[in-house]
């Protein structure tokens, strides 16, 4: 068995301790210490990162009642965590008071969300890339706002947070949330007049140290809603960035910060107009090109333009041809578009395509549409060199 530590003391950053086990698992090795305040993966946190005797610990795993410390397996490892060794641990702080920060910040909002909303916390993941939390129900915008509001608010208030194992007769007389049945010991953290929950992981003792709370984007998930927060520093390192790019586009734009979207938008809209035009544009000069063409019995070009403009221009050059038009993108993949006014056999010529040209793609009632992975060139020669498919 092996004392936790972080149970009750979450700022502990420094222990010693003694190697109880010591066995190679898979690529690692798994260390087993009398006591760790290394917090292992679990409860939607992954562990603690840091050191034990001066070594990198990788990852932290709790089995049973035993906490796994897994270390590189090398040779100058495995003589320096003999049984019986007493090593010095040390905690990532940054990482362990970031975790604090969020795993706090996730219970207040999960306990507000759960008071208004009768909701129960469906998931909960923290990572080092991002904060997810799960509700079995939809929230609105408008709902969404009042609770990061009142999340913050709780923050400010600077209310104790407790930690704690209650003992077995003052279990009935409590009420708390939990997201599966406990097996074995039951840990509550308590938000004073807020959120009692079930829970192993370390938290700040005064929600204050929070900082801040915000939801930063929401998706439907499952029936319900998974919600994507940030608190703390990470928070403020996520805005900072944030904020960063918006100068970075104002300043682009020669416009306020505030003013950015608004901005984009009016490019947006100069944009499309000049698309509009240049579509027109395009649509003009393939006719002018279609009407310069003199006709013959298979014409082949290769256009500028989207499908649709392939499309019109082998529609007009397939009125001057015996068999066939072929319009292909200039583009490679070359897009094509084959059109035939005389009923020719298009399915013939498909298949030699395909099997000269890799051609992917089929149609049906005078028209084929595809593309080609090969050069222009082998496209033309093709053409010129095949009469018969």
């Amino acid at each position: 068995m092996t004392e936790k530590l972080y149970d009750c003391d979450a700022y502990l950053t420094e222990f010693d301790c003694k190697v109880t086990n010591l066995y190679i698992e898979g690529d690692a090795l798994a260390v087993e210490t009398d006591r760790t305040a290394f917090f292992p993966t679990g409860g939607g946190q992954l562990c603690d990162r840091g050191t034990l005797g001066g070594i990198d610990v990788e990852n932290v795993e709790l089995r049973g009642d035993r906490v796994l410390h897994f270390v590189e397996n090398t040779e100058e490892n495995v003589k320096k965590l003999q049984t019986g060794t007493v090593l010095h641990g040390k905690i990532d702080w940054n990482k362990r008071f970031s975790d604090m920060q969020q795993h706090t910040g996730e219970h207040i909002l999960s306990g507000i969300v759960h008071r208004l909303f009768g909701m129960e916390n469906a998931g909960f993941h923290l990572s080092a890339s991002e904060v997810t939390v799960d509700f079995g129900g939809i929230l609105t915008e408008s709902d969404l706002c009042k609770v990061e509001d009142l999340v913050n608010e709780t923050i400010w208030k600077n209310l104790s947070v407790r930690a704690w194992y209650p003992a077995e007769a003052e279990l009935p007389t409590l009420t708390y949330r939990s997201k599966k049945e406990i097996d074995g010991p039951l840990r509550l953290v308590e938000i004073e007049g807020v959120d009692r929950c079930a829970c192993c992981a370390p938290h700040v003792a005064k929600t204050g140290e929070i900082g801040a709370f915000r939801i930063l984007k929401t998706q439907k998930n499952r029936g319900g809603i998974r919600l994507w927060i940030l608190c703390g520093k990470r928070l403020m390192l996520d805005t900072r960035e944030k904020l960063e790019q918006n100068r970075a586009v104002g300043r682009l734009l020669s416009c306020k910060e505030t003013e950015t979207a608004q901005h984009v938008k009016m490019m947006q809209a100069q944009a499309a107009a000049l698309e509009y035009r240049m579509i027109g544009l395009q649509r003009e000069q393939l006719a002018a090109r279609a009407n310069a063409m003199a006709a013959a019995p298979r014409l082949v070009a290769f256009a500028c333009g989207s499908g649709d403009l392939l499309r019109e221009f082998a529609d007009l050059l397939s009125r001057k041809a015996e068999q066939f038009a072929a319009v292909f993108s200039e583009e490679a993949p070359h897009r094509f578009v084959v059109i035939s006014q005389t009923g020719y056999d298009l399915d013939a010529l498909c298949g030699a395509m395909c099997q000269a040209l890799s051609a992917r793609g089929g149609g049906r009632n005078g028209v084929l549409q595809g593309s080609i992975p090969k050069s222009r060139e082998e496209i033309e020669l093709f053409f010129a060199q095949t009469e018969n498919f």
